[in-house]
C-alpha cells in the first residue's frame, strides 16, 4: 500500500515542483531548494520527487523541528511540543533533542511504511465546533467551522459556537488585540452563537464558554497521554513547547492537568513550523525487512545488512550533493517471537564490529521495559523484523528565531477574565513589554502578532536572553 500511494502521489508532487523550480530560476533564485518530510528533515527538490510519500505530514513534522531547535536555545532537550492552530492539535514527544519516529501510520484506513514523526492530532483547534451530543454531553470538535466561515466572532458568516468565541466570551481573548489588532473581532457574534448552548445547560455565558475551553483541553491532554505515558514516558520529565496561534492559549492549564511545570514559548510562536523548515537538517532514510531470530550469528547479520544498507543510501546521499560524510542512525525493530508488535531499539554504529548476541538481547530487554513496564522473559526467543537507516547531513549554520523587530511594547492594562469557574483581576499587555529578566506573575495575557499566551494564576513568566517567554509553576 506504501508502493501504491507513493506511485500515485509521485506524478502530481514531481509536476509541482518543477513548476516551483521554475518560477524560482525565473524569479532569479539561486540557492537551493528543499522540501520537508514527515521524518522531521528536508530534501532537495530533486530526492523528493523521488521519495513523495515522505512528503506526508510534513507540515506538523516541520513544527516539531522548530520547536526542538529554538527550545535547545535555551537548554531543553526533553520536550512535548503542543502546536494547536485553528483546526486541530499536534502533539509529539521529544527526548534528548530527538523526536520519536514510527512506522506504524494509517492514512484513511491504509498502512503506511515509512519512518514519520510520531504525532498525535485530535480535532481541538480555535475553530472546533462546542456542540451536545445525544446524551447532554458538551463536545469539543472534531468538526471544525475552518477558516472560511471560521469563528462566529470573525464576521464572516460563522453562526456555530467554536473554541475562539469560548475565549472572546472569557476574556481570555482581546478583540482589540486579536493578530496584533489588525483584525477586528464581533464580541457579540461569540455571545450569540453560545447563547443556545447556555439556555440548553442553564448555565451563563461565562459558564458555558469556560466549560467548553475545559472540554478541549481534556481532549489534548489526552491525546498528550498517548505518546507519553502509554509510551512508557511521564511527562512530568519534559517542559512543553506551546505554538500555532492557540497553543500558547492553552497550554498552562493543559500543562497543569499533565504535571508539567515548565513551558516554552518561542518569539513569532504562531508560525513557528515555517522556521522548522529552515532549520531542519537535510536527512534520508532507508528502511529494509530482514527477519532473523536472535543467536549466535545475528551480530554478523546486522553487520552485513548495516553495510548493504549504509552503501545504497550513502550514494543516494551524495547524488544529491549533501555531502559524502553524513552521520548515521541504524534502528532494529525487535519483538519477542509472536509479539504483534516491535520495539525500536537503537544500535550505536559506530560499535557495530563489537556487538554481540547478549547485547543485543539486552538492549532489547531495557526498550522492552521502558514501553510495556517489564522486560518479557529472557528465555522467550528474540526476532528482529526490519532495520532503518537514517542518513542526516547537518546544517553547517541554524538561523536564529527572535521577535519581530517592529513589534512595540506599550503599557500593562489591567484585563479582567473568567476561567476555571472564578473571575480573576489581571493584566494584558504586549509581549515585548516584558524586558528580558523581568517576571510578570499570573494571571495575565501577553499578544504578539501572531498569538496569545495565557499565565494563569499560579504561573509566572520571563523572557531569557534566546527570546524565549518561559512560564513555570509557582
Amino acid at each position: 500500500s506504501t508502493t501504491t500511494l507513493s506511485a500515485y502521489v509521485q506524478p502530481v508532487i514531481n509536476r509541482y515542483l518543477e513548476k516551483f523550480e521554475d518560477q524560482l530560476t525565473g524569479s532569479g533564485f539561486t540557492g537551493r531548494f528543499s522540501v520537508m518530510q514527515s521524518n522531521g528533515g528536508r530534501l532537495p527538490a530533486e530526492g523528493m520527487r523521488r521519495n513523495a510519500i515522505t512528503a506526508l505530514l510534513s507540515g506538523p513534522a516541520a513544527g516539531v523541528m522548530g520547536a526542538v531547535r529554538q527550545a535547545a536555545r535555551s537548554g531543553f532537550d526533553n520536550l512535548v511540543t503542543f502546536d494547536m492552530g485553528g483546526t486541530s492539535t499536534d502533539v509529539c514527544l521529544v527526548t534528548q533533542g530527538k523526536p520519536d519516529l514510527t512506522s506504524e501510520f494509517q492514512l484513511d484506513g491504509l498502512p503506511i511504511r515509512t519512518p514519520i514523526i510520531d504525532i498525535n492530532t485530535v480535532g481541538a483547534g480555535g475553530g472546533s465546533i462546542i456542540w451536545i451530543d445525544d446524551g447532554g454531553m458538551l463536545r469539543a470538535g472534531p468538526q471544525s467551522a475552518g477558516a472560511d466561515p471560521g469563528p462566529a466572532c470573525y464576521g464572516r458568516g460563522g453562526k456555530q459556537p467554536t473554541v475562539t468565541d469560548a475565549h472572546v466570551i472569557r476574556h481570555t481573548l482581546r478583540p482589540d488585540a486579536f493578530l496584533g489588532g489588525r483584525m477586528e473581532i464581533d464580541a457579540e457574534a461569540s455571545a450569540a452563537a453560545f447563547q443556545p448552548l447556555a439556555d440548553t445547560l442553564s448555565m451563563s455565558l461565562e459558564q458555558i464558554a469556560d466549560a467548553a475551553i475545559r472540554v478541549a483541553d481534556a481532549n489534548i491532554v489526552r491525546a498528550m497521554q498517548i505518546i507519553s505515558t502509554e509510551r512508557g514516558k511521564d511527562p512530568r520529565d519534559y517542559a512543553m513547547v506551546a505554538f500555532g496561534g492557540a497553543g500558547p492559549l492553552h497550554a498552562a492549564r493543559v500543562a497543569e492537568d499533565l504535571g508539567v511545570d515548565t513551558i516554552v514559548v518561542p518569539p513569532n510562536a504562531g508560525v513557528l513550523s515555517a522556521y522548522g523548515l529552515l532549520a531542519a537538517d537535510y536527512q534520508l532514510f532507508d528502511s529494509t525487512t530482514r527477519k532473523m531470530r536472535l543467536n549466535e550469528t545475528t551480530p554478523a547479520a546486522v553487520l552485513e545488512v548495516f553495510a548493504d544498507m549504509k552503501k545504497r543510501a550513502v550514494e543516494r546521499f551524495v547524488l544529491m550533493g549533501l555531502g559524502n560524510n553524513p552521520t548515521l542512525t541504524l534502528i532494529a525493530d525487535m519483538r519477542f517471537v509472536g509479539q504483534a508488535f516491535e520495539v525500536p531499539v537503537e544500535l550505536d554504529t559506530a560499535k557495530l564490529d563489537a556487538l554481540t548476541s547478549e547485547g543485543l538481547r539486552t538492549l532489547f530487554a531495557e526498550e522492552h521495559h521502558r514501553v510495556f513496564m517489564h522486560g518479557g522473559d529472557a528465555a522467550n526467543p528474540i526476532e528482529i523484523v526490519a532495520f532503518r537507516l537514517g542518513v542526516t547531513a547537518p546544517l553547517d549554520h541554524i538561523p536564529a528565531l527572535k521577535e519581530d523587530s517592529n513589534d512595540t511594547a506599550g503599557p500593562m492594562i489591567p484585563w479582567a477574565m473568567y476561567e476555571h469557574g472564578t473571575a480573576h483581576d489581571g493584566v494584558s499587555g504586549h509581549r515585548a513589554a516584558l524586558g528580558s529578566g523581568e517576571t510578570l506573575t499570573g494571571p495575565a495575557l501577553l499578544e504578539d502578532s501572531t498569538s496569545t499566551i495565557s499565565i494563569p494564576t499560579g504561573w509566572n513568566a520571563a523572557t531569557d536572553e534566546h527570546h524565549n517567554l518561559i512560564l513555570r509553576r509557582v
